[in-house]
């Protein structure tokens, strides 16, 4: 039985540590297929330490977790004193209370985190940006403490009351009976409760997303981002050290209380010279460590202009497979500071300006989102004075639909969206002939990847239908939101970034998406193909650059906008992100491959045959969006009276029955019959 128990004891640990341990790995690997070990090396160190922005990130993750686990701590301890000090019905009830936010889905506290910031900045307090440094802080806070609170409760437990009785008979005030007596005994939880308050806080990404605003992104977040390519050697190599720094802490705190125990058994007197010298080394730590925090926080130099720039995810060139740091290099020229965030749709990106949750500078939305925010009154005019190089954008590019007496817009990309297909799985002669069909083919069920966005995913119904892309008719919408029903249960998931690993990795093999992005994956899988259905047509769209209601650099900003029109630049920045750039100049700057590729520019034969997003009221929007929602999220059915969903009568019913039972195992017992 021993030996059996070892063996399983052996084959768990074996399954908690082989991921790391082929992370570890592949951070000294020569080579970038994490498969294949090519070679000893350490230059994926050296990558990372010579990256101020990774680090820069990972230095925003460790002051965010070392201030919130500070604060967890103090008010986590005071809090568990209190609770200890309750009468045991009240102490179990509100323990109970305790254990909700660990146990409540982070998606759940991230989004209600983020309204309640929206609704107290903008809404009472009138804040241009709700979400910001402190949002971040103190969702940390409220996500560590319970950690805290429930790995010092034990200890309290534990301890003997008569020993601060006894410090007080001695002399000792309440307070002072604490922090010689109690706070020695708890110690061990305090210490436990700060490290999984840490961890936890340095690993977040769900509830970090929705409370961070646009001038402080944590590396979990930005990581996030990182699904359009493959993840850089280097990322390995930074988590390689953060596993080893959490490993270093947990064997040095063990070491610790191991000789806390032996100095209990241990009779001699402590110097007194000692003591004061470890008072002193600990209030120099805490003091270095609070300077560094308000250094880091307040740091900035006051006089040096900085804008925010809100972009799609992996739409900018930063620096690596040898291309052009784009941000860097306008950094450097102009001395203007950039912080980068990024959002994975139009409708995110609006979400977040309207509700006032952040504060940017430049934002590059698609054009029907454009045409709604210039109805809605959410951009400013340009001045194109300070944009010189607008003279570059080709004609065709100018005065579009969308913008029609170019005040708001210098275009940034263009682009088509087709079908990408794996060729090894999927019969080519297939995709020819059905087109958009293809999506639907039964052959492929459980392959099949559908975009999730509302618009694009009714586009392609509407295209398939024979629809006018942007039909108004509700009764033809109608008929796009039953085809995509249809289609559910054949569809592997709806993604948006997320299709970047499945396609390349080949556990899904046909997909609708940006022809750029294709490109991008088709880099990395020789299998992959692209086909544009010119006969039922496709979505042609572009991207812009524009600058938002509220910009406090607007010069600053429109210098942003003017860099990334130079022909040099663009080129540069296309040959990272393989759109199609609106300056035919930057094909000169970019590689033959792209520009020459049908795919990225199709032939203006091909391109009438392209229909662009018009821009739709807020009530037909959001009709569409509940239709999207109906045919793919909620019911397999295609009858849009759905029978009443029997989860909210669920989580009624789990409410009421918790709240029995916790009132009958926490009431009075009642005394046996004599």
């Amino acid at each position: 039985m021993k030996s059996t128990n070892k063996f399983l004891t052996i084959l768990i640990f074996i399954f908690l540590y082989i991921p790391m341990a082929v992370l570890i790995v592949a951070s000294f690997n020569s080579g970038k297929d994490i498969t294949r070990f090519e070679g000893f090396t350490w230059n994926q160190y050296a990558e990372l330490f010579r990256d101020e922005t990774l680090l820069g990130l990972l230095g925003n993750s460790i002051l965010i977790a070392l201030l919130s686990t500070g604060i967890s701590v103090a008010l986590g301890t005071m809090a568990a004193v209190g609770i200890h000090s309750l009468k045991p019905r009240m102490r179990n009830f509100v323990m109970s209370l305790t254990n909700i936010p660990m146990t409540n889905p982070d998606i759940v506290t991230g989004v209600s985190l983020s309204l309640l910031f929206v609704f107290l900045g903008s809404g009472l307090l009138g804040q241009r940006e709700s979400l910001n440094f402190w949002t971040l802080l103190i969702a940390h806070v409220t996500f560590g403490l319970p950690y805290v609170i429930l790995n010092v409760m034990p200890k309290m437990q534990q301890m003997d009351r008569s020993l601060t009785d006894a410090a007080m008979d001695l002399g000792c005030t309440p307070v002072q009976a604490f922090f010689k007596v109690t706070l020695h005994e708890i110690m061990p939880g305090i210490v436990a409760g700060g490290i999984m308050a840490f961890t936890m806080s340095l690993d977040d990404f769900v509830i970090s997303y929705f409370v961070t605003g646009s001038g402080f992104v944590t590396l979990p977040v930005e990581i996030y981002t990182y699904t359009k390519k493959p993840i850089a050697p280097k990322v390995y190599a930074m988590f390689t050290l953060l596993f080893l720094l959490i490993a270093v802490l947990m064997v040095g705190i063990n070491l610790m209380q191991l000789r806390a125990e032996k100095k209990k058994l241990d009779t001699r007197p402590v110097s007194k010279g000692w003591q004061i010298a470890k008072r002193c080394i600990a209030g120099a730590l805490v003091l270095a460590l609070v300077i560094g925090c308000c250094w880091l926080i307040f740091g900035q130099k006051r006089d040096q202009v900085t804008i925010n720039v809100y972009n799609w995810g992996m739409n900018i060139a930063d620096g690596t497979d040898d291309t052009m740091d784009i941000i860097a290099e306008f950094e450097e020229r102009t001395g203007i500071k950039v912080n980068y965030s990024t959002y994975e749709s139009n409708e995110v990106l609006y979400s977040k300006l309207k509700n006032g949750g952040i504060s940017v500078d430049v934002i590059i939305p698609s054009d029907y989102m454009i045409d709604r925010m210039i109805a809605e009154d959410m951009l400013e005019k340009l001045d194109y004075s300070n944009i010189p190089n607008f003279e570059f954008v080709d004609e065709q590019f100018k005065n579009p639909a969308f913008d029609p007496t170019q005040e708001y817009t210098v275009p940034y990309t263009w682009g088509t969206v087709g079908i990408l297909y794996n060729t090894q799985y999927v019969d080519e002669a297939d995709v020819v002939s059905q087109g958009w069909g293809v999506l639907w083919d039964e052959d492929y069920a459980g392959k099949i990847l559908m975009i999730d966005n509302s618009r694009d995913a009714l586009g392609i119904a509407q295209l398939l239908l024979g629809y006018d892309l942007n039909t108004m008719d509700k009764t033809e919408l109608q008929a796009c939101a039953d085809k995509l029903a249809q289609q559910r249960p054949l569809v592997q998931q709806y993604v948006m970034d997320q299709i970047y690993a499945t396609m390349q990795n080949e556990e899904a093999w046909i997909a609708p998406y940006y022809a750029g992005d294709c490109m991008l994956m088709m880099e990395e899988n020789e299998n992959l193909a692209f086909y544009l259905p010119e006969d039922q047509g496709f979505n042609l769209f572009t991207d812009a650059m524009c600058i938002p209601k509220g910009c406090q650099e607007k010069a600053a900003a429109e210098a942003f906008i003017n860099f990334l029109s130079d022909p040099e630049i663009s080129g540069a920045n296309m040959d990272y992100i393989c759109y199609a750039s609106p300056i035919s100049a930057a094909k000169d700057y970019m590689e033959d491959y792209l520009a020459e590729s049908e795919i990225v520019y199709p032939d203006d034969e091909v391109l009438e045959k392209g229909t662009a997003y018009a821009y739709l009221s807020e009530d037909l929007s959001r009709y569409m969006e509940n239709l999207y929602q109906q045919a793919t999220k909620i019911s397999d059915s295609t009858d849009t009276e759905q029978a009443p969903s029997a989860v909210p009568y669920i989580i009624i019913g789990v409410i009421f029955v918790g709240t029995a039972t916790v009132l009958m195992f926490t009431g009075k017992k009642r005394r046996p019959k004599e």
